[in-house]
């Protein structure tokens, strides 16, 4: 009988405290003191009302009665988890955040199945930055409450911490987990699933994302800012400036906000306006590194390399931490530091806590200064580390970047869908804005080639505008959809991808050209799409000697959009499947297609160009041999270069780092490029010299059903 009724107590006792909780849980703090009242009438001494007392008067800003209800429950029962628990709250509130983190840390210990417990510890070391410890914290919260209801807010904070740490699968997870115990489009899970995109480099699904953001949260400035950068990566600039607009007129007094603007607004190629922008940022804040280092590039675009320097100078003058004008300011002075500037960014790349992606754009600077003073062996270091840090996530989670198998079967399955020149329905004919692509490997000429046409009277620069890739993605994607293999897309599907191209146009300005350059290297993988989309439109393919052209592109702080640029192997492997590719297109799309090789340009500057403009159906003009002379904007790497005539000078560019790239010239060799020129070979007979495959449609075992399986199921990797 004794047992029964204790039996019986022990669950009354029980219940009042679930009771308690659940009305301090909803604020009703006097009713749950009330019930632990009634807990005293059957047991004087528990503990755990006496926390739940302590609790409820921290909770209603009596800090002092809550202390001293927990200070009664420690005496009675220190080994209670619901005590240390509170005591975090307690510490908390008093200010003593390592006090409450070591408290929530003992109550997670003595109750390791406490969810409540786990969700404190979580929290807590969210809040002070350890967020190694808040996510593995949370994560148990999750497994030891699979049924309670605070656990989509817990994933949702799991979700926040794991991207703090760069873990992108751990933070899809936790969405996927917050999404469907409640919060899908919720705008704190919007603006983490737009993080997670922005870190993998899909600008596309960023901008989607972002823009349901804004539409769960109108006029959040993070959520338009958001959509305004994801809009500028996918080369819609004018409208990524309308977007983010109003987060600049709303706070009219900060510098920066002005300065934001006119990134995007240069980047839409308004030249002046960008420059008006700056400029106003200067006058709110003569101090605003941002505005400076924004006026350098408008200069640096327009050639005044002088005004350029200052207004780097001036960048790093007011934050002496701003890499990005150390490497503009490298860039405009050809490498040419002051010892203190040089001193200056040695230090400043080793900042303990850099950001990856601010220490690789310092490291790509020190290389280039160290290259000026004649110290191969230091600058080389220099660039290897940053292209080492290009390939390290924020957090210092280390990315795969790029995949080589997935490049060749990507080669395949466009060699197979695009056999040869298809007969297809004429399309209406393009009077205005006719497009001349200029392909070809990064760093290989394609901005000389472009500056040089660019200068006829008939012909306008577009440089390297961003439409095509984004079409050659959703036109792969449409092919897996619909199946299709090959021959004729069909009109309306090739009128829909020349509309969306040609939008490109009207945002910058482009429409009411004659002639519009698109010299965009990676549209050598469209070739095959262009030839559907625009039959009549030239290709010009330059090609330059593969370890120059690596080495150019090694030097240089190429976007996660380039993943094989940080890697010599990669970009070797890159190259060879570059060079197979345009192999075909050479080979079965002839027509207007013409190959330039960059050596044979520059030794022979009229000649060749002269052929070249002749295969585009343009009249020949003198001002093509003087286009260094052009009043106009250059938007690339090669901003500097182009100012001066076309020269033999840097034929030869890596005579001083032999010994870094002994062994590239066989490397190339061995997967099939004539280490020369560039050229294909076809040579089968060299395997994996450089860790990537050759298989494909060359060995004519496999259907383009297994390429394409190969191609849709990788992809080259975001860096």
């Amino acid at each position: 009988m004794a047992n029964t009724a204790d039996t019986g107590q022990g669950g009354a006792i029980a219940r009042l405290l679930e009771q308690a909780n659940r009305q301090r849980l909803s604020d009703q703090f006097d009713a749950a003191r009330l019930s632990c009242h009634d807990v005293f009438a059957l047991d004087p001494a528990n503990a755990a009302a006496m926390c739940l007392l302590g609790v409820c008067d921290l909770e209603s800003g009596e800090i002092e009665a809550g202390r001293a209800w927990l200070d009664k429950a420690d005496a009675a029962n220190p080994a209670l988890p619901q005590l240390h628990l509170y005591r975090s709250i307690q510490w908390e509130m008093l200010g003593d955040s390592e006090r409450a983190l070591a408290s929530a840390t003992e109550a997670t210990r003595l109750g390791p199945d406490m969810f409540d417990a786990w969700g404190r510890l979580g929290d807590l070391a969210g809040r002070t930055g350890d967020f190694a410890v808040a996510a593995r914290a949370l994560q148990r919260a999750l497994e030891t409450g699979p049924d309670h209801p605070a656990r989509p807010q817990i994933a949702l904070r799991l979700a926040g911490a794991c991207i703090e740490l760069s873990d992108i699968a751990a933070t899809a997870r936790a969405l996927d987990i917050a999404e469907q115990t409640g919060l899908k489009g919720h705008p704190e899970v919007l603006r983490l699933r737009t993080a997670l995109a922005r870190q993998s480099g899909d600008w596309a699904a960023m901008e989607q994302l972002a823009k349901s953001w804004v539409a769960a949260a109108p006029g959040e400035h993070e959520a338009l800012s958001a959509q305004a950068l994801a809009l500028g990566q996918l080369g819609f600039y004018a409208r990524a400036a309308r977007i983010y607009q109003p987060v600049a007129e709303a706070d009219p007094d900060v510098a920066d906000n002005w300065a934001a603007l006119g990134r995007l607004v240069l980047g839409a190629r308004d030249i002046p306006a960008a420059q008006a922008l700056f400029e106003k940022a200067l006058a709110l804040d003569p101090r605003s590194a941002e505005a400076a280092f924004g006026l350098a590039r408008v200069h640096t675009f327009l050639g005044r390399f002088e005004e350029a320097e200052a207004q780097c100078r001036r960048a790093l003058e007011n934050d002496p931490g701003h890499l990005e004008a150390y490497g503009q300011l490298c860039e405009v002075a050809s490498g040419r530091l002051t010892d203190e500037e040089l001193e200056a960014l040695q230090l400043g790349v080793e900042q303990p806590g850099l950001a990856a992606d601010r220490q690789a754009i310092g490291l790509f600077a020190l290389g280039d200064a160290l290259h000026r003073r004649k110290q191969p062996e230091a600058a080389f270091q220099a660039w290897s580390r940053a292209n080492a840090t290009k390939k390290v996530q924020h957090g210092h989670a280390v990315s795969g970047g790029y995949d080589r198998d997935a490049q060749a079967a990507r080669t395949d399955a466009l060699m197979a869908m695009f056999p040869a020149e298809a007969e297809c329905a004429a399309l209406p004919a393009i009077t205005q804005a006719r497009p001349i692509f200029i392909v070809g490997m990064p760093r290989s000429g394609t901005t000389l080639i472009e500056a040089a046409i660019a200068a006829h009277d008939e012909v306008t620069a577009g440089g390297e505008l961003s439409a095509m890739p984004f079409i050659l993605e959703e036109f792969l994607a449409w092919a897996r959809r619909t199946g299709w293999s090959g021959g004729e897309i069909p009109v309306m599907q090739r009128m829909a991808w020349r509309t969306r191209y040609f939008s490109q146009h009207a945002e910058m300005g482009l429409d009411q050209a004659q002639w519009v350059t698109d010299k965009q290297p990676s549209n050598f993988l469209a070739v095959g799409l262009i030839r559907q989309l625009f039959p009549e439109a030239p290709v010009i393919h330059i090609r330059r000697r593969p370890v120059e052209t690596a080495f150019s592109i090694y030097r240089r702080n190429f976007s996660r959009q380039w993943p094989f640029a940080h890697d010599l192997d990669d970009i070797a492997h890159y190259y060879a499947e570059h060079a197979r590719l345009c192999a075909h297109w050479e080979a079965h799309l002839p027509r207007r297609y013409t190959t330039l090789q960059y050596e044979a340009l520059v030794a022979d500057f009229e000649a060749r160009l002269r052929y070249v403009i002749a295969r585009t159906g343009l009249g020949w003009s003198r001002k093509c041999l003087d286009f260094h002379l052009q009043e106009r904007s250059v938007m690339t790497f090669s901003s500097v270069q182009v100012r001066k005539p076309a020269s033999t000078d840097h034929l030869n560019s890596t005579a001083a780092y032999a010994a870094f790239l002994d062994g590239f010239d066989d490397r190339i060799a061995a997967l099939g490029v004539d280490p020369v020129t560039g050229e294909w070979t076809g040579d089968e007979a060299q395997g994996d010299a450089a860790g990537g495959t050759k298989a494909g449609v060359r060995d004519g075992k496999r259907g383009l059903g297994a390429i394409l399986g190969g191609l849709f199921g990788g992809g080259t990797r975001g860096e």
